[in-house]
This record gives structure tokens, C-alpha cells and sequence, in this order.
């Protein structure tokens, strides 16, 4: 298969997948109803971008008022975005393209995962094998739920990236790869330092490949260039004040030891002579990041939430169920974790074992080392789920493309095609969920399993045009409706699900899990003019099952508290009151 022949197959299976994820989405791109409350926040802040915010200011300031909640994403997500809204704004007003951009930026991060993933194959194996990885990959529920339209969080760019420094780890120049590699990793820890413990891996594996194959271009280029763009990235995105800040919880001074200082130590490594001495070299430049790390920014070794409130950590950051490991996870959800990783992994071992060349054979023992790494972070954090569905592609392409190969060569024609469907679907991350589901259903029935994900409504699935035509004031609500209140309407609330706003969290919890009397005075302290819940969020259940005769659970049976009325907004789905006193 020739190279623009690859570059064709991986375009049509990019732009069938484009179709019918935009058919899926279509009545939710229509009503602007966004897949998860990050996606909503990370609306209101390119909003509040374009509408004259600071660039290097990225406080939601309608968010636990007159401070605001200083948040930790990066601009460099909202970048595209803005961009594509005062690149469409003039053509199809502010409204549709915004519709526009929300729907289409995700697609283009489909694009680049799909691409380093035919590139990856085509550097571990042939050109054949990587376009069937990119039709597998179109098929990936974990990867293509972080690139649905509306999608715009920072999931489907992390994965980008990652899936681009693999590939890079397989470039036949070393340097040019390394250098890459070294970009793509920066970029990916400056957007989330939840690549970190991928970008650790990737510094081990080529560590290893330097220290055992003399592999020491690729290394000191990775090395290297990790250092310098981090600290680059962090200027360029990050005002004077920010050199100052404590935060763990993102790329900032707190890791210029371990992102910064141990990658160009390393990189300087490289020119000693020896394995005694690169060894000891590497061992150095960990050492002294992590010294670094513990004497600049000790708070940070305990990692970025260790500092939570014990209340905001119990009702809220253990029932965010994509943080959680795969043991925490419905039955359904964690067949999507285990299946089709295991098949990929298989698929890379036999890749490994069946090399034809030396140097193919330790190219495919990489890829399994990084497919293990990222099988296990996604096995302690759901979604990472995604990234690793990615790096079990190559694999499965390599298998599937071996198992079409056998079965090209059966005598019998009309056996063929049957066999290769089967064969297509059987090693596919929608056969392993048919698998697994398949495996469930027996385990349920023999009373081995009796786990039922609820259903969560992120947004409050009707009209919020009452409330926004409410006179303007300050909300005491549920901190996953915030986000999308905050996009729909003027008003300002007390907090949402962002941990720097911890303490904001806390209190929001304590006033509906607490008496009335206590909400009663939070209100007035603060200024509080409405309070508004949700029914049948699963925020309102967790609050009613932890305190029966907290405000939350009273406003549920009707025991309204004489210091609130009413406020008629035409729907059972939501409720709210105006505080009286």
C-alpha cells in the first residue's frame, strides 16, 4: 500500500466517523447540551476570553463571588477555539459559530489521534496494518467519547498528544523523534498533569532503550526538548504572577525540578562514557528533581488533591466515577477498561515474538511497555481509558491485519468473507464489549454480579430561561449545574466541581447535607438570593441518602423552610426558591 493511499483510507474512516458522531450528537449540538460540566466551564472560559478577560486570567469569577475560582486549565485548549469563533463570527454570528466550533474542534483532535495511530503501526509494522488500526480505532467507545462533538474539555488533546509522542518514540530519525517526542509530552503535561505518569513512562522507556541499545540521540533529543518546552510553554501561557503560585495541581514552578531540571540533567547524561556512568548520571538528574520537588513544593509529593476538605473528598471526588479505578467502576464499565487493551497487548507480545529484525524486535517490546504503563493508569483512573484504548490499536492492527492475511489464503472463497467479518468484529474494541457483555450476563445470572450503574443528567435536561430571566443574583446550587447555568444564564453561584474552589465546595456541601438554620445563615452571609436543585440528580441523591433530615432532603419532601418561597419555573426537573429574610 503506498503512503498517500494510507493517508486516503485514514481521511474516509476520519470523515464516516466524523458523520455519525455528528448524527449522534445532533440534537444536543442543536440545544447546546454538553456531554459533561467540563465542557460547559471550558465554554464559559473562552467566553469570558473573547469577551475582554485577561489572557493569562483564568478565574471564573461568577463562581463563589467577589473572588471568583481561580481554575487550572490551560489556554492553550482554548486557543482553537476562540480562534475558530472570531474566525466564523463574521460568516454565521456569534451563535452558530460557537455551534460550529464546539462540534468541530473535537473532530479535529479525532483526526490527529486516528492519524498518530496509522503512523505508529505503519512505523511498527506496514502500511496495511495501520490503516486497519485506524478503522479499529473509529470504533474505540473510551477514545471517541472524549472526541464526541461538544466534547471540548481537554480529554480528546491529551490523548492526541500522547498517542503523537508514541509515534515519534518509532521515528526511523532519532533526533527528529526524540525532539518531537520531548514537544509533545510538554505539551500534554502543560494542558493536564494527569500526563504525568505517561510522560514518566516515556522518559523510562527511552531511558531504557539508551541505557541497553546505545539508543542515546533519541533520548538526550527527547530529554531535552521535554525540558525546554515545559519551562517555554509555562512562560508563554502564564503571567509574572503565576511564578509565585503554590498550585500541584498543574505545570508551575512546583515541578520545574522533576519536568524541568531532571530532563535537561538527563539530557546532559548523554555524553558520558560508560554504563556505569550514564546510570549513575540518570540516577543524579532523578534525584535531584525529586530534591527539588520536595524542597520548593513539599505539599506536592502528597499529589494535587491530598489538600481536599474530607467533606468536598466524601461527597464528591469519590462518586466522580472517571476518576475512580476500574474496582470502583459499574460491571458494564470496566469490561470497556479490561477488553480490548488485552487484545492489543496480545496482539503486540506476538508482534514481538515474530520480528523479523532485532530492531523490530525491540521497537514492538517498547510498545508493550508503554501499552502496559497506560493499561494500568487507566485501570486506576477511568479516564484514562481512552489513551489507553489508543496505544492497544497497533497491536490489534497487527493481529487483525495477520488474520485477515491467514484467511485471504483459505481454498475456500465462500468461507472468506464470513471469516474476515468475524475476525474484523472479534478483535475490535466493540467485539470485546460484546464479550464482556456476554460474560457479565452469565456472571449476573449466576448472582456473581448485581451492579447497576445510575444514570447521571450533567445538565438540567429543560429550558433555563425562567431562571435566566430571573433579576440578577447570587444561586446557592448543585455543583455539577453549574457550568451549564453559568453558560445560560447571568447569575452567579456558590461553587461547581473544581477543586481550587475547595473551600467554596465544602460549603455548598455542608448548607445541603446541614439543618436549614445553617444554610439559613450561609445564605445571608453571603449574599445568596435563590436557592435551586435538581430532583433527580445523582448530586441531590447523594445528598439526601448521607443527611435525612438535611436542607436538601427537606426541600425533597416538600418541608420547605418558612424563610423560602417559591419560584415558578414550569418544570418538575428543577425547583427553586427566593429567600425571604
Amino acid at each position: 500500500m503506498s503512503r498517500s493511499r494510507l493517508h486516503l483510507g485514514v481521511f474516509a474512516i476520519w470523515a464516516l466517523a466524523s458523520a455519525i458522531l455528528l448524527w449522534i450528537a445532533r440534537r444536543h449540538i442543536a440545544a447546546l447540551e454538553m456531554w459533561d460540566p467540563d465542557d460547559y466551564l471550558r465554554l464559559q472560559q473562552v467566553r469570558d476570553w473573547l469577551g475582554g478577560q485577561g489572557f493569562f486570567d483564568v478565574t471564573q469569577y461568577r463562581i463563589d463571588p467577589p473572588g471568583g475560582v481561580p481554575m487550572h486549565w490551560s489556554r492553550i485548549v482554548d486557543l482553537p477555539l476562540a480562534g475558530l469563533i472570531l474566525l466564523l463570527k463574521p460568516l454565521f454570528g456569534s451563535v452558530l459559530a460557537e455551534r460550529i466550533t464546539v462540534s468541530v474542534v473535537p473532530l479535529i483532535t479525532l483526526a490527529g489521534s486516528l492519524s498518530a495511530v496509522a503512523l505508529i503501526t505503519a512505523r511498527l509494522a506496514d502500511r496495511r496494518a495501520a490503516l486497519l488500526a485506524a478503522m479499529l480505532g473509529a470504533t474505540a467507545p473510551l477514545l471517541l467519547f472524549h472526541v464526541l462533538p461538544l466534547r471540548i474539555d481537554h480529554h480528546g488533546w491529551q490523548t492526541m498528544l500522547g498517542l503523537l509522542a508514541v509515534a515519534a518514540c518509532f521515528d526511523a530519525k532519532p533526533v527528529r523523534g526524540g525532539i518531537v517526542a520531548g514537544g509533545a509530552t510538554a505539551l500534554w503535561l502543560a494542558i493536564s498533569l494527569e500526563a504525568l505518569p505517561m510522560a514518566t513512562a516515556l522518559g523510562l522507556v527511552l531511558g531504557l532503550r539508551y541505557l541497553a541499545w546505545g539508543d542515546h540521540r533519541r533520548f538526550g533529543a527527547f530529554a531535552g526538548a521535554l525540558g525546554v518546552a515545559t519551562l517555554a510553554l509555562f512562560a508563554a501561557f502564564h503571567g509574572r504572577a503565576a511564578w509565585a503560585q503554590p498550585w500541584c495541581d498543574a505545570l508551575g514552578p512546583a515541578w520545574f525540578g522533576p519536568m524541568v531540571a531532571t530532563p535537561l540533567l538527563a539530557a546532559l547524561s548523554t555524553r558520558l562514557r560508560g554504563a556505569p556512568s550514564r546510570i549513575a548520571g540518570l540516577c543524579l538528574a532523578a534525584l535531584a528533581g525529586t530534591a527539588l520537588l520536595g524542597l520548593t513544593a513539599p505539599a506536592c509529593l502528597a499529589g494535587p488533591f491530598a489538600q481536599l476538605d474530607p467533606v468536598v473528598r466524601i461527597y464528591w471526588y469519590d462518586n466522580v466515577l472517571e476518576g475512580l479505578p476500574v474496582w470502583r467502576q459499574a460491571p458494564n464499565n470496566a469490561m470497556i477498561l479490561l477488553g480490548f487493551p488485552l487484545i492489543g497487548l496480545a496482539g503486540t507480545v506476538l508482534a514481538w515474538r515474530r520480528a523479523a529484525t532485532a530492531g523490530a524486535a525491540r521497537d514492538w517490546l517498547a510498545m508493550a511497555a508503554l501499552l502496559l504503563a497506560a493499561f494500568a493508569v487507566s485501570l486506576l483512573v477511568q479516564r484514562a481509558g481512552g489513551f489507553a484504548q489508543g496505544c492497544a490499536l497497533p497491536g490489534a492492527g497487527w493481529l487483525l491485519a495477520r488474520t485477515l492475511g491467514s484467511i485471504d489464503r483459505w481454498r475456500r472463497a465462500s468461507l472468506r468473507v464470513p471469516a474476515a467479518a468475524a475476525a474484523i468484529l472479534l478483535l475490535s474494541p466493540i467485539g470485546a464489549m460484546a464479550v464482556g457483555g456476554l460474560l457479565l450476563t452469565g456472571l449476573e445470572r449466576g448472582g456473581n454480579s448485581a451492579t447497576n450503574a445510575g444514570e447521571t443528567c450533567f445538565a438540567p435536561c429543560t429550558s433555563l430561561a425562567p431562571i435566566a430571566r430571573l433579576p440578577r443574583g447570587y444561586v446557592l446550587t448543585g455543583l455539577d449545574l453549574t457550568p451549564r447555568l453559568l453558560i445560560e444564564t447571568p447569575h452567579s453561584y456558590a461553587a461547581s466541581g473544581h477543586h481550587r474552589g475547595r473551600a467554596a465546595m465544602a460549603r455548598v456541601i455542608d448548607a445541603f447535607i446541614g439543618p436549614p438554620e445553617a444554610a439559613h445563615r450561609l445564605m445571608r452571609e453571603k449574599g445568596m438570593a435563590y436557592v435551586l436543585i435538581q430532583p433527580s440528580g445523582s448530586e441531590t441523591a447523594i445528598y439526601t441518602k448521607a443527611a435525612p433530615d438535611g436542607l436538601m432532603a427537606r426541600l425533597i419532601r416538600g418541608q420547605v423552610p418558612a424563610w423560602l418561597e417559591p419560584v415558578p419555573l414550569g418544570t418538575d426537573r428543577l425547583r427553586m426558591w427566593r429567600r425571604r429574610s
